[in-house]
């Protein structure tokens, strides 16, 4: 069964879409739906555009929900010279900790000095020195030095030959892919039409200027008039653009990254490992998340489709090697590796060069100055942690004299109370967490264990299949309630999320059988276990 076909859900957004069709053109149209694409959405509807936004899979599902999770301001880049970069990285990750600080949590960093560490002590100590002063020391602690003895207190995993190190502090993010569906639902309550699992089509291009979009949903064509285009596709930009009358040249030079995720490993506490792999010194992290320890990560360049994106046996290899370089005294086997998974980074195409060198920086592309089609834009590159100025320049140059105040006040100020108040056990607190706003809503409707590996309580599928607008049971899985995170990927307790998910979303036995069988292909596609890697 196709998303959104047969459900109330989907019957309800096919009439919206066909309301749109019918209906005055939009100010702005997005394409894509992953961290830059609905900051997009969310940024226009606060200046009160007309918007709506169309996602070929679940808000999240490319980049955003495949990366390292981190809201770091980027201290590898100071390397390059990319000082803006950096300091607006620091901005927007004090930001961050400041307004969702239920998703996004500082997170402190030990950066070892190795035998194999390319920068002598006083070198990585100056660019520490500068990372705190471009932070304007906000949000987190300063850096500090670390003598031998407290580098073993810290971190007794590392090899006899550390010679002391530092500590400093970034952010992690815990779920991205939330992060990115909050902005869908905060664009949504501003007036804006946010789909997912609509996919675009073709561009409509009238001379020489765009004027809507063709769109699929439950199988039904809809031609939504627009009077501009942001294609926000991450590592689809180039695809997307050839769905219309646009310049062919290619934008994207894309990278991928793998990860793996074991068990964190006996004494690896809660500090992070920030180092440099001995291979072919590359930035790599080991990056504590609860019980599980996540690795990473590789920096290739990629040149295939997207959609065929998945970790290999060699990436395997390689991210082992390292991490047993680093904690020579675990053991760490490849059957520990409770699975792997990989995602590509849309930056801007550059030739030649070491792909760390390449520029995260965005940039957003005015078509007509390249010969194309006059309302149309494509977005390039960026960061997680820079959503917001990446948003607020495309808006601003479709509409300049639309104007927002900042906004600086927390979004969910009562949700640690809620959590202290609910008399939940402390594991599913924690767990929680990531649901922010939606909080109390969630433990309202259903406060039974569903997965205990996850943590995760009935709650958040009833929350998700009426409010959130899933479509799938792998939207559930994997981007709301963050079980398939978690040690089992979510196949101990599947089939008993999509009978629950099935009674608000009207899944018949067939409907239900689908659901999970499709879910566990999605599982076994981007998050293999160790034993079923592609070589």
């Amino acid at each position: 069964m196709a998303p959104g076909c047969g459900t109330l859900a989907g019957l309800g957004r096919a009439l919206r879409l066909s309301k749109l069709a019918a209906g005055p053109p939009l100010d702005l149209a997005i394409i894509g739906g992953g961290i830059n694409g609905c900051g997009i959405a969310e940024e226009a509807a606060a200046r009160g555009l007309r918007v709506a936004l169309f996602e070929a899979d679940d808000f999240g599902f490319g980049t955003t929900w495949r990366s390292t999770k981190l809201i770091h301001g980027g201290l590898r880049y100071l390397e390059h010279g990319d000082v803006r970069l950096v300091f607006e990285s620091l901005r927007e990750r004090a930001w961050l900790l400041k307004t969702r600080p239920y998703l996004v949590k500082p997170q402190r960093f030990v950066l070892p000095i190795l035998p194999w560490t390319r920068r002598p002590a006083w070198q990585l100590r100056l660019g520490l020195a500068a990372y705190d002063l471009l932070s304007l020391y906000r949000g987190v602690p300063k850096h500090s030095r670390l003598d031998d003895s407290r580098l073993h207190n810290l971190a007794p995993y590392l090899p006899a030959e550390t010679r002391g190190g530092f500590t400093f502090y970034d952010a992690r993010v815990i779920a991205p892919e939330r992060l990115a569906l909050e902005l869908a639902l905060e664009a949504r309550a501003q007036g804006a039409f946010i789909a997912n699992h609509a996919r675009v089509t073709r561009i409509a291009v009238d001379s020489g200027k765009v004027n809507g979009l063709e769109v699929e949903h439950g199988g039904t064509l809809h031609l939504i008039p627009a009077n501009a285009v942001v294609n926000a596709a991450g590592p689809w930009v180039d695809a997307v653009n050839a769905l219309g009358d646009l310049p062919s040249t290619q934008l994207l030079g894309v990278t991928r990254g793998a990860h793996i995720v074991i068990p964190r490993p006996d004494g690896f506490d809660r500090d992070a490992i920030f180092s440099t792999a001995r291979e072919d010194g590359r930035v790599f992290f080991m990056v504590p998340q609860e019980d599980l320890l996540l690795i990473g990560t590789t920096d290739d360049r990629y040149d295939g489709a997207p959609a065929d994106i998945r970790p290999t046996s060699a990436d395997i290899d390689y991210l082992l090697a390292e991490a047993r370089n680093l904690m020579p005294g675990t053991g760490l086997r490849r059957d520990q590796v409770l699975y792997a998974y990989a995602g590509l980074r849309p930056l801007q195409k550059v030739s030649g060069g070491p792909e760390a060198a390449i520029s995260r920086r965005h940039e957003v592309i005015e078509h007509t100055r390249r010969g194309g089609a006059a309302g149309m834009y494509s977005v390039v590159g960026g960061k997680l942690s820079t959503f917001r100025p990446l948003a607020g320049e495309v808006v601003g140059r479709l509409h300049p004299a639309q104007k927002r105040a900042p906004r600086e006040e927390p979004i969910a100020p009562g949700w640690a109370d809620t959590l202290r108040a609910s008399g939940l056990p402390l594991p599913v607190k924690q767990h929680l967490r990531i649901h922010g706003p939606a909080i109390a809503d969630v433990i309202a409707a259903g406060r039974e264990i569903i997965c205990g590996h996850a943590h995760a309580i009935s709650g958040e599928v009833l929350h998700a299949a009426r409010a959130e607008q899933v479509e799938t049971l792998s939207d559930i899985m994997l981007r709301r309630t963050g079980i398939s995170w978690s040690s089992c990927r979510g196949l101990c307790c599947h089939e008993a999320v999509a009978r629950l998910a099935g009674e608000v979303l009207g899944w018949d036995a067939a409907a239900r059988e689908a659901q999970v069988r499709a879910f566990e292909a999605d599982v076994a596609y981007h998050l293999p276990a160790e034993d079923m890697l592609v070589p």
